[in-house]
C-alpha cells in the first residue's frame, strides 16, 4: 500500500481524483504519524484530531458523490499560531496571549474550508513571529526536519517543520521578513511570499502591516500555486509551461552574495552553473538601492512593530525572551516623522530598483547567508541569538523593503536555499519561472 503522506499535494490530489486514495485514510496516516513524532508538542500547538477527521469525512463524502469542493479537497494543511479559527486557542508564539481564544475565523482560513481543504492543527513560531530563527525558549522550539541539534528557522518554524516531517501535507506560515523563505530553506522545502496585500490579513496576529503576508510553505512549486489560489479564494490552477532558456536573471554582488557560508556560496554557485547550462541570460551587477534599503529596517520594522504589540509587552516584559524583548523595544523611541521619512525614502527606492530589474525574469539570491545555527548555542548566547537572527533575515528582508514577492527552492544542498525575488503583481511569473529552476535540481 502507498503511503502518500510523503508525497506532493499534486500526487495526493491526483490519487484522490482518481478514487486511489481516500481523504479520510490521508489525514489518519498523518494523525499516526504525529502520533509516533516523538517532539510532536513542540512542532503543534494543537492538533484538530475531532474537527479534522470530520472535515475528512465530509471530504470522502464528496468524493464519493462527485461533489469534490477542488482538486484540493480532502487535503490536510497545518496553520501557523497566529491565524484565527473561532472558538481554537490563537496565542502568537507568546506567553503574553496564553489563554487567548479566536473569537472570529481568518479570511484566508474560511478560503481554505471553502475549497474542502483539512485543517489538521496549529503550529508553534518565534515569539509574535519577530524572528528568523524560530528559536522560542518561552513555549517551544520545533526541532530542524534534518537535525535535532540546530534551529528550525523562523518565524514558521512548525509551519515547515510539519511540512518536512510529514506530519501535514502543507503549512501557511506569514512573512513580514523572510518567515516563510527562512524556514522553508532551513527545511528542505518551498516558501513562498507573495506580493504584499494580496492575500487577506484579517483575522491575522499582525507584526508589522506594511509587510506582513500569508504564504504556503510545500515540498514543490505547483503545491505553492495551489494553495496560494486557494488562500485568494479562487480555483487551484496548474502552472503555465515555459522554456528556462528563454529567462533573464540578475544577480547581485554588492550585498546579496556577500559573507556566505561555504556550503551556502557553493550551492548557490553551483545552481547558476546549472541556470547557465540551460541556455538562460545571468547578468551580475551592484545594485545600491539594496544596500540602502537595509539601512532603513532598523527604523520601520522595530516601529511597526512596536506600534503593534508595544502596550502588550510593557504589560509583562519578564514574560519575553530577552532579545525578541529588545528587538520590539528598538522601536519604543523612533518619532513618527523619522518613520514617515525613511517610508518616503524607502518608496522612492522601490522605484529607482524596479527600472534597474526591468527586463529580467526575476533576482536570484541564496535565500541565507548562514547555515542553521546550533540551538545550544543560540540559547547560551543572547549576543549570539542576536547576531544570528539578523544574518538569517539579511537577505529575505530585502523582498519585503522593497515590496517584490519572492519564493525559495530546495538545492542539492542541505539547509540551502535558492531564492527568487519577482517584480510586484507578477506572482504568477515568479511561480512559474520558480518551477522551470525546479526541474534543474
Amino acid at each position: 500500500m502507498v503511503n502518500y503522506t510523503n508525497k506532493s499535494i499534486s500526487e495526493q490530489a491526483i490519487a484522490i481524483e482518481e478514487n486511489l486514495l481516500s481523504p479520510l485514510t490521508l489525514l489518519e496516516e498523518y494523525l499516526d504519524n504525529i502520533r509516533n513524532q516523538p517532539q510532536s508538542m513542540n512542532i503543534f500547538t494543537e492538533v484538530f484530531h475531532d474537527s479534522a477527521l470530520k472535515q475528512a469525512e465530509d471530504s470522502e463524502k464528496r468524493q464519493k458523490s462527485g461533489l469534490r469542493k477542488s482538486f484540493l479537497d480532502g487535503i490536510p494543511i497545518n496553520w501557523k499560531d497566529l491565524f484565527d479559527i473561532e472558538g481554537k486557542a490563537s496565542e502568537g508564539g507568546s506567553l503574553l496571549l496564553s489563554g487567548r481564544v479566536a473569537k472570529t475565523t481568518a479570511d484566508i482560513v474560511i478560503n481554505a474550508q471553502k475549497f474542502g481543504l483539512v485543517s489538521i492543527g496549529k503550529t508553534h513560531l518565534s515569539e509574535f513571529a519577530f524572528s528568523g530563527l524560530g528559536v522560542n525558549p518561552k513555549t517551544a522550539t520545533p526541532p530542524n526536519s534534518t537535525s535535532n541539534l540546530i534551529a528550525p528557522g523562523g518565524s514558521s518554524s512548525g509551519a515547515a517543520v510539519a511540512t518536512a516531517l510529514n506530519l501535514s501535507s502543507a503549512g501557511i506560515g506569514s512573512d513580514t521578513g523572510g518567515s516563510v523563505r527562512i524556514p522553508a530553506a532551513w527545511n528542505n522545502l518551498v516558501g513562498f511570499k507573495p506580493t504584499h496585500g494580496n492575500l487577506s490579513l484579517n483575522g491575522v496576529l499582525k507584526l508589522c502591516p506594511s509587510f506582513d503576508i500569508a504564504g504556503p510553505i510545500t515540498k514543490t512549486v505547483q503545491d505553492s500555486r495551489y494553495l496560494y489560489d486557494i488562500l485568494k479564494g479562487e480555483q487551484p490552477k496548474n502552472l503555465p509551461e515555459g522554456r528556462i532558456s528563454a529567462k533573464k536573471f540578475l544577480v547581485d554582488r554588492s550585498f546579496l552574495t556577500e559573507g556566505l557560508s561555504p556550503e551556502i556560496s557553493q550551492s548557490f554557485e553551483n545552481f547558476l552553473e546549472k541556470i547557465r547550462q540551460s541556455g538562460a541570460k545571468i547578468n551580475e551587477t551592484r545594485i545600491a538601492e539594496i544596500i540602502e534599503s537595509t539601512s532603513l529596517a532598523s527604523t520601520i520594522f522595530p516601529y511597526e512593530a512596536y506600534s503593534s504589540w508595544g502596550k502588550i509587552i510593557e504589560d509583562s516584559p519578564g514574560e519575553m525572551y530577552p532579545p525578541i524583548l529588545s528587538r520590539f523595544r528598538g522601536g519604543r523611541n523612533i518619532d513618527y516623522q523619522v518613520y514617515l521619512s525613511s517610508w518616503k525614502k524607502l518608496t522612492n527606492l522601490r522605484k529607482s530598483f524596479l527600472d534597474k530589474i526591468a527586463g529580467f525574469d526575476s533576482l536570484l539570491a541564496p535565500t541565507c547567508p548562514i547555515l542553521p545555527p546550533k540551538i545550544k548555542d543560540l540559547i547560551e548566547s543572547e549576543d549570539y541569538f542576536t547576531k544570528s537572527n539578523l544574518l538569517a533575515l539579511r537577505n529575505t528582508r530585502i523582498a519585503n523593503l522593497l515590496g517584490l514577492n519572492s519564493i525559495t527552492i530546495p538545492t542539492e544542498i542541505k539547509n540551502c536555499g535558492l531564492m527568487l525575488l519577482g517584480k510586484p503583481q507578477e506572482d504568477q511569473a515568479i511561480l512559474q519561472t520558480a518551477q522551470l529552476l525546479e526541474h534543474l535540481k
